[in-house]
This record gives structure tokens, C-alpha cells and sequence, in this order.
């Protein structure tokens, strides 16, 4: 059996006849190779597996098709509602457009590689995204790979785009205090914000995690904060999930100064309940679970998440700190200023929750190279007899 291959625009295609088919001869045909060699490399292996009985014709299933029908049979029942819609949004926005209507067993190397050059192109995005794109897009080619839709997954031949050094925009101790100064404590939207600023710069919580917080999860005997929750907004919905990762379910010491504020937080919020009585939100539901949250307005209603992001930009401006701080960038500063105290690398991490050590240190690299610094110039002096 012979077969050929040919170039059309700018790759190269192999065909074969495999026979007929109501009287009209069939033949196979990919498409999509770099060069010449390639295709008829690829052509090769097709026939000797139609030769040897292997060849069986692919399912005519478009990758958009196979993307969602994945999104909502797979992910959506095993993963985080926020994770479920980032990939959605991924799938919509950037590879439907691109490739999606190409079948998957005809994605090459090539049509991946030119997404994401022109996704990189013409769209203002960050590595960081571009990277979510090739994972999801990787992620999705090798669930078909396990279905056996196709023979092998086109990205493993693509390098993976790489993230740029991160290095958190944060807050020094005097813009700190200058933004405590910004708020007037009388007003329940700058009380409130006062809060959040205080156990945030403590305790290095996610904006979510302080969202959750529930009295219960205070135990003022032990000075210890439990954290278990965390209070979402994705899609247009607000919702009480789990913490990120499994590590960052823990317990964190308390200062004596941060836990009077919530003792004090606590008896207004019971004579709100007196002034409101029976319109009093006395916990909030999500899910069909209730929550008595330490976050809420006097009606005992949640703070949405979204609050916590629009006050901090008010107060920065107030404040006249002109920096692209974000709320998250608080949890940057707490972890930033307990380096630079010569506190140890591992308890940061279990306080900040994250999963591996590694991604402490790759964060904060830019602190450990001045305590680097510093630790020269220690020795140095120890060895010189200064």
C-alpha cells in the first residue's frame, strides 16, 4: 500500500487510500506537519497500523465539543466551583477561538504552538496566563490520550511557557501606619476595614479565609486561630468552599492587641443583634450550611469579597501611598516584614499555608537575597575582627 505526502500553505499533509465505501474510494489524510520528513514519518506509522489491523477511523469530535463536554462531566463534579470556572473561562475565551473547531485527533504540535504565539501576540496577558492556557490545553489532550481518542498528546512537543520572576508590591511599616490613619474608626465601612487590615497583616490570611472566619474558629484561651473556610466570589456567585489546599487548613497564634479588637468586634456585633432583632442575619447560609461569621455588617450580613479589594484602593489613595498594592499584596507585606525580622523560612510557611517550602522561598527570593546580604556582611566583619 503506498501513500503520499504533499505541502499546503505552510505544512505538510500524508494520504493513503484505504479502500471504498459505496463505491467511492477513502482515503486518510492528516494534516498540520512542520516539514516534509514529519509527515512522512507520521505516514509511515498510519500504515503500518491500518496494515496490521490496528487503524481504526477517529471519532469526528471537535476539540471545543470534547473541552466542554470534559468541563462538565469531569471537572465540575471533582474540582473547586473557582477551578471549574477558570478552565471555562480558559476554554471560551482563548482555545475555542483558536483551535477549537479542529478535530482532535488532527491537533498537531503546530496548532498549539501558533495559538499560543498568537494569543501571546494579541492579547495583553502575562506568562503566568499564557502558562494556564498550555496546562489546560496539555490537561485536556491527555484525558483524550487516556480515552484512546488519539495517539499521542501534541503538547509534550511544545515548551511550556515559562512565569516571570514574581515580586509582590508590598507595604513598608510607615504606609502601614499611614493607612491606619486613613480610616476613621466611627464609620462601620472604615471600622470594619480596620478589622480586616489588623488580622490580614498579622496573620497573612487570604482575603477569602478572612471572609470565613468564624467565632468558632477563635479560641481565646489559646490565643489560636483556626482557618477553615473560605468565602469565594467567581461567576457572579458567592460561595463558602474549602481552603486551597490541604495545608492550608491550620491554626495560627494570635496577639494579645488583635485578639482584644475581636473581643471588642464581638460585643457590638451583640448589641447589633439586639438593635436589629429579628432582622438580624444571625448566620449565613451557603450551601444549606450555616456560618456564624466574624466579617459581617451590623445586620450580621457577610462582607462580600469583591469590598475588601475596592475599600483597599480608596484607602491607598487617602492615604497618598502610591502604590499598586492589592489586598492579596497584604499577605505579601505580612510574610515580607517576618523575613526581614529573621524569622525561620518554615514556620512563614505553615503560617501562610502554603503547600511546599519551595514556593515560600521562590516568592520571597528578593528578602532572602538581602539576608543573604546580610549574612555576608556578618562573617565578613566576624572574620576581618570588626
Amino acid at each position: 500500500m503506498k501513500g503520499g505526502v504533499r505541502k499546503r500553505g505552510k505544512t505538510w499533509s500524508y494520504y493513503f487510500y484505504i479502500g471504498e465505501i459505496n463505491g467511492k474510494k477513502k482515503m486518510k489524510e492528516k494534516s498540520g506537519f512542520k516539514s516534509k520528513p514529519i509527515a512522512e514519518r507520521a505516514m509511515r506509522d498510519a500504515l503500518y497500523e491500518y496494515e496490521h489491523g490496528n487503524y481504526i477511523e477517529p471519532k469526528k469530535i471537535i476539540l471545543t465539543q470534547f473541552a466542554l463536554e470534559w468541563l462538565d462531566g469531569y471537572v465540575k463534579p471533582l474540582r473547586k466551583i473557582t477551578t471549574y470556572n477558570r478552565y471555562k473561562e480558559l476554554v471560551n475565551k482563548y482555545l475555542s477561538p483558536a483551535i477549537g473547531h479542529i478535530n482532535i485527533v488532527d491537533i498537531q504540535p503546530i496548532h498549539v504552538e501558533k495559538m499560543l504565539l498568537d494569543i501571546k501576540k494579541e492579547n495583553s496577558i502575562g506568562n503566568s496566563t499564557l502558562q494556564s492556557i498550555y496546562t489546560i490545553t496539555n490537561t485536556i489532550m491527555n484525558r483524550a490520550l487516556k480515552l484512546k481518542l488519539i495517539k499521542d498528546n501534541p503538547c509534550k512537543y511544545i515548551e511550556r511557557p515559562k512565569r516571570t520572576n514574581f515580586k509582590p508590591d508590598i507595604l513598608d511599616v510607615d504606609e502601614i501606619a499611614k493607612l491606619y490613619s486613613a480610616l476613621d474608626k466611627t464609620n462601620i465601612y472604615d471600622y470594619m476595614f480596620h478589622i480586616a487590615l489588623r488580622l490580614t497583616l498579622e496573620l497573612g490570611l487570604r482575603r477569602g479565609e478572612l471572609g470565613g472566619l468564624e467565632w468558632k474558629d477563635i479560641n481565646v484561651k489559646e490565643n489560636i486561630v483556626t482557618i477553615k473556610n473560605n468565602l469565594i466570589y467567581s461567576n457572579g456567585h458567592v460561595y463558602m468552599i474549602n481552603p486551597k489546599t490541604d495545608e492550608s487548613n491550620r491554626s495560627i497564634y494570635i496577639s494579645d492587641g488583635a485578639l482584644q479588637l475581636l473581643k471588642e468586634l464581638h460585643k457590638k456585633q451583640a448589641k447589633n443583634k439586639l438593635k436589629y432583632g429579628q432582622f438580624y442575619i444571625n448566620k449565613n447560609i451557603f450551601d444549606n450550611n450555616k456560618y456564624e461569621l466574624v466579617m459581617v455588617w451590623q445586620d450580621g450580613k457577610y462582607i462580600h469579597p469583591m469590598y475588601y479589594l475596592n475599600k483597599l484602593k480608596k484607602v491607598l489613595k487617602k492615604a497618598n501611598i502610591n502604590k499598586n498594592v492589592t489586598f492579596h499584596n497584604l499577605r505579601h507585606t505580612n510574610a515580607t516584614l517576618l523575613l526581614q525580622e529573621g524569622n525561620d523560612l518554615k514556620v512563614i510557611q505553615e503560617r501562610l499555608g502554603h503547600k511546599d517550602i519551595s514556593t515560600t522561598a521562590n516568592i520571597y527570593s528578593h528578602v532572602n537575597k538581602k539576608m543573604q546580604k546580610q549574612a555576608t556582611d556578618s562573617i565578613s566583619n566576624l572574620i576581618n575582627g570588626n
